[in-house]
């Protein structure tokens, strides 16, 4: 492989790591506001819990 080949690569994979930390960020987030709002509207419910009537 040739050294510009590989600068390709570098930067191919520079973009892809870009790309999953932002998926990541998104995921995060998601994640934040569901508990958030789990909490919010069931006041309790976990994963053992069936207090709001939710499976």
């Amino acid at each position: 492989m040739t050294e510009k080949e590989l600068i390709e690569k570098i930067e191919k994979l520079e973009k892809r790591v870009a790309e999953l930390e932002k998926n990541v960020a998104y995921i995060q987030e998601d994640i934040y506001e569901f508990v958030e709002d789990d909490s919010e509207e069931c006041g309790g419910h976990c994963s053992h819990c069936n207090g709001c009537g939710e499976d």
